[in-house]
């Protein structure tokens, strides 16, 4: 040990670590608008593909999951407004980072394999986001986004077991439950602190 370091009592650690998390709290209730910008972007992009499959004559349903590229350009923009102005990550913050950068590459590998998987990657999809959400919640200590990811891995469940009259409900369904709520609740729990 170094001549000028102090040595911390229990407590005093236990204080560090609670500022350290409050803090990623902070900077991570801000992420509340990714939380309901994608939940909007896919809950748009699912209801528009089933619009499309099942009450139109539309050959290519799947075009309404373009709206991800509109989902993509402002999550761009904002993150480079917020990168910023923004403090820096605390560690925390990286492992949520690190957490959401995994689910993107194993989300790329989905879609680049779903032929292989007969295009039936909305299960998996939801898996993977269910981890994200799940670990994103551990970390910022808030139970509705916890909860959010557990949600993501029941409607895996239903999309793998479900019959398909009634899969169509299962996917909006964990979206909305999953993302859109936890957003809310974590918006509103920010506004609260601020």
């Amino acid at each position: 040990m170094e001549p000028n370091e102090k040595v911390l009592k229990p407590e005093e650690s236990l204080q560090i670590i609670e500022k350290m998390i409050q803090r990623t709290k902070g900077n991570l209730h801000d992420n509340s608008f990714y939380f309901l910008l994608w939940g909007w972007i896919v809950l748009i992009g699912i209801i528009g593909n089933t619009i499309l499959a099942n009450f139109t004559n539309f050959s290519k349903p799947y075009l309404s999951w373009l709206v991800i590229f509109i989902g993509m350009i402002i999550n761009i923009i904002y993150s480079l407004r917020k990168g910023k102005k923004n403090n820096p990550l605390t560690h925390l913050g990286k492992v949520n980072f690190m957490v959401w950068i995994a689910f993107l590459v194993s989300y790329t590998i989905t879609l680049v394999f779903m032929a292989k998987l007969n295009y039936n990657i909305v299960p998996i999809i939801f898996l993977l986001t269910g981890n994200a959400t799940f670990l994103t919640g551990i970390v910022i200590k808030f139970k509705p986004v916890i909860w959010g990811g557990i949600i993501f891995w029941l409607g895996a469940i239903g999309l793998f077991t479900l019959p398909g009259n009634l899969v169509i409900f299962v996917a909006p369904l964990a979206i909305i439950l999953g993302y859109l709520v936890p957003g809310y609740l974590l918006k509103f729990q920010n506004k609260k602190n601020a």
